[in-house]
């Protein structure tokens, strides 16, 4: 029999959810949300249950989710999540900091002999015996309305993840070290995790690593400001300028809009909008 859940779709609903679930002791939070065309990801669903009361709820129909936030922001209620990183990175552009506390049954999962980065329907096979269904994994969750199907595969990401983490915390009783897994859970945490610096964003660039001198300086200088414009016109870092084309100024180190428009992955509209800057960041002007 398949678990009840609500939609939450007006504000009204929205705070009286909220006061429902105020005196939760933990709530499995999951989120929808797209990143096609966009630095920032856009969210577009909030699912959360504490066991007894599940329920979806639609930001873009609601426009204000203070209720939310105070509810996920609350202390006395541990936020329990799987492989958190990109739903905290939502909440952490929100406000600024991620909720807490915390708890991710992905990072958990390995002291209980469950494979290391496991994903989450294979965690509720393999601990719950149960197949969840994979047909919305990819679904266009901006698009209203949503078909009860979507929904329904939403509510159950929170439904089993609140049953898994039962079933961990009683298996956690018996475990003396968990100092790896409060270590990461405490990584979470950092506001670094979610707002990287723009100077160690060559790093990501596994070619960038094997440069040496001019160069290096070079691509270090690209990739951060590649970063900071990415940020502020919230587009893909690829979007501005791929990869390969960042590695290839850095070695070709272009004179002139002309010969800055013979590298590959670099098309006339990049060299309108970004060449002059991009000119001064190759020859220290």
């Amino acid at each position: 029999m398949s678990e009840v859940f609500s939609v939450i779709d007006d504000e009204e609903s929205l705070i009286q959810l909220c006061e429902q679930l105020s005196s939760s002791t933990w709530l499995a939070v999951d989120t929808e949300f797209e990143r096609v065309s966009t630095y920032y990801p856009e969210l577009c669903l909030v699912q959360v249950s504490n066991g007894d009361t599940t329920a979806v709820i639609d930001p873009i129909t609601i426009q204000d989710i203070t209720p939310l936030l105070d509810l996920l922001y609350q202390p006395s209620i541990i936020k329990v999540l799987h492989s958190a990183h990109q739903d905290l990175e939502i909440f952490f552009n929100i406000k600024g900091s991620v909720p807490t506390p915390l708890f991710d049954t992905q990072l958990a999962a390995p002291l209980l002999g469950y494979a290391q980065g496991i994903g989450y329907g294979n965690l509720v096979n393999e601990a719950l015996n149960i197949e969840l269904e994979k047909g919305h994994a990819r679904a266009d969750w901006k698009r209203r309305p949503l078909s009860e199907d979507m929904l329904r595969y939403a509510a159950d990401d929170v439904i089993y993840l609140g049953q898994v983490y039962e079933v961990f915390v009683e298996k956690l009783k018996a475990v003396e070290d968990q100092s790896s897994l409060n270590e990461k859970l405490a990584n979470l945490i950092k506001a670094e995790t979610y707002k990287p610096d723009p100077n160690l964003m060559w790093k990501k660039m596994f070619a960038a690593k094997r440069m040496r001198g001019k160069q290096l300086e070079t691509i270090k200088k690209l990739a951060a400001w590649r970063e900071l414009t990415a940020r502020e016109r919230n587009r893909p870092r690829k979007w501005i300028l791929a990869d390969h084309a960042l590695i290839e100024m850095a070695k070709q180190l272009p004179e002139n809009k002309a010969t800055l428009l013979k590298i590959d992955k670099v098309g006339e509209k990049t060299v309108n909008r970004h060449g002059d800057d991009l000119l001064k960041l190759l020859h220290n002007e």
